[in-house]
């Protein structure tokens, strides 16, 4: 039997629901399933972890050499590492669906899809003001840890390893999404920021005022 899960879209972002199929066939004669479920799985200092588990469907009975497209809804974590930023994928950051399948009381993995993970809109907003003012972020990780005072529901973080024009060595920016916005902490040397952007923020005066202090 092989299993998969896809997504209707190419993209998603955290905090939305995203909506797909999981897709079953190829047994060899009729199978009684007893459930499916569908996991969104992330990486965490080197380690894959189960972030979220979907109960995709109930039990049926999948007819031998027949197919079938089970549809799903599963609404993304705001914590959600995101894998892509500007059209470009952050290479040590994974996010897949694993698809697994209840057959005689014991659950199979029977497929794994990589997903598509952008940023939400204040995370885009934070890096794209600091991408304009000749900052680069060479290295993209997410480690277990948490920030005191910030409301966190995973124990682990996304940070960038950031290099700017004269900031004085590397510094190192930390999300944690929520949803309202996402708390920011720019960290490294001299420098220990920390703030709070809106997600429909049009306007950044305070971080264009920080990503000024930074890099002078």
């Amino acid at each position: 039997m092989f299993g998969s899960a896809t997504l209707d879209e190419r993209g998603v972002r955290p905090g939305t629901m995203a909506a797909g199929q999981v897709h079953l066939g190829g047994a060899r004669e009729d199978l009684a399933v007893g459930g499916v479920t569908v996991t969104l799985m992330t990486v965490v200092s080197g380690v894959e972890v189960d972030v979220l588990r979907c109960d995709v469907s109930a039990g049926f009975t999948l007819a031998a050499g027949r197919s079938r497209a089970i549809p799903f809804e599963q609404p993304l974590p705001w914590e959600t590492p995101f894998t892509h930023f500007a059209g470009e994928h952050l290479p040590a950051v994974s996010v897949r669906l694993r698809t697994t399948v209840t057959v005689a009381g014991k659950p199979v993995d029977v497929g794994v899809t990589p997903v598509t993970v952008h940023p939400t809109g204040g995370q885009w907003l934070v890096l794209d003001t600091l991408r304009r003012r000749g900052w680069t972020f060479p290295r993209c990780e997410v480690r277990q840890g948490t920030v005191p005072g910030v409301r966190q529901t995973d124990p682990f973080l996304q940070w960038f390893e950031c290099e700017g024009p004269d900031a004085g060595g590397p510094l190192r920016l930390t999300f944690v999404a929520n949803p309202v916005g996402v708390d920011v902490l720019i960290a490294g040397g001299d420098h220990d920021e920390r703030f709070a952007v809106r997600h429909d923020a049009e306007v950044l005066e305070a971080l264009e005022a920080r990503a000024t202090v930074l890099s002078a």
